[in-house]
C-alpha cells in the first residue's frame, strides 16, 4: 500500500486527468472504448489467454462491460473483488451474478476465488500510464499487491490523454507488459504497435 503520502507530481497528474475525464462526453468515451477493446482482442496475448482478468469499468474508465459480455462464454473471465486491504478475482457468470462491491464497484457474487497462477492475462485500469509502461493507480495498491504474485502479462487500458511521457513511480509499482489507447499500443519491450503480434 502507498501509505497515503503522495508527491505533488502525482497529485498534479491526478488533477489533470480528472479534469480531462470530466470533459469527455459519454458518447465519445463509448466510441473510444470500443476502439481500444478492439485493439486488445486482436493482440496475441488476448487471443492465447484462456483465463482473462478484466475489470468492471466505472465512469471515466475505458468501458469494458460489452467486452466482458462478449467474451465470458468463450474464455474464463474473472473480475476483481476488494475485501479489506486485499483484492482477489472471481469468475464472471453473467449480469445476474453481479453485486455492488466494497468500493461500490460491481463485482461477482461468486465464492470461487481464482488463484493468481491460474490467470493468463490481466487487463488493468489506471489513472495514468506512461510510454515506459508505468502505471498510476488510485493509490490503494490493490493491483500492485496482486500482480506481485504473478508473472502473467498485464495490459493497461486508457484513453489517449491518460498516456503521458512520464509519470512518477515507486519501487513496488509493476510495469505493464503493454498499454493500449484508441490510437496506439506501447510495450515494455519498446516495440512499436506495428511490430506487436496482432491477429
Amino acid at each position: 500500500m502507498n501509505g497515503g503520502g503522495e508527491t505533488t507530481e502525482k497529485q498534479l497528474v491526478r488533477k489533470e486527468i480528472h479534469q480531462l475525464k470530466q470533459s469527455l462526453p459519454d458518447e465519445t468515451a463509448a466510441y473510444l472504448s470500443r476502439k481500444i477493446c478492439c485493439r486488445l482482442v486482436r493482440t496475441e496475448a488476448f487471443q492465447k489467454a484462456r483465463c482473462v482478468a478484466l475489470y468492471h469499468s466505472i465512469k471515466g474508465e475505458v468501458q469494458t462491460v460489452a467486452l466482458i459480455e462478449e467474451w465470458y462464454g468463450k474464455k474464463k473471465i474473472v473480475l476483481p473483488a476488494v475485501s479489506g486491504e486485499s483484492m482477489n478475482f472471481y469468475p464472471y457468470t453473467g449480469k445476474e451474478h453481479i453485486i455492488p462491491g466494497a468500493l461500490n464497484i460491481p463485482e461477482p457474487d461468486s465464492q470461487e476465488m481464482i488463484p493468481a497462477e491460474d490467470i493468463d492475462l490481466f487487463i488493468v485500469p489506471g489513472i495514468a500510464f506512461d510510454r515506459e509502461c508505468n502505471r498510476m493507480g488510485r493509490g490503494k495498491g490493490y493491483y500492485d499487491g496482486f500482480l506481485a504474485r504473478t508473472a502473467a502479462p498485464a495490459v493497461g487500458l486508457c484513453f489517449g490523454f491518460q498516456l503521458k511521457e512520464h509519470i512518477p513511480v515507486e519501487e513496488h509499482d509493476r510495469k505493464m507488459t503493454m498499454v493500449i489507447t484508441e490510437d496506439t499500443i506501447v510495450s515494455s519491450h519498446r516495440q512499436s504497435h506495428r511490430n506487436l503480434h496482432v491477429y
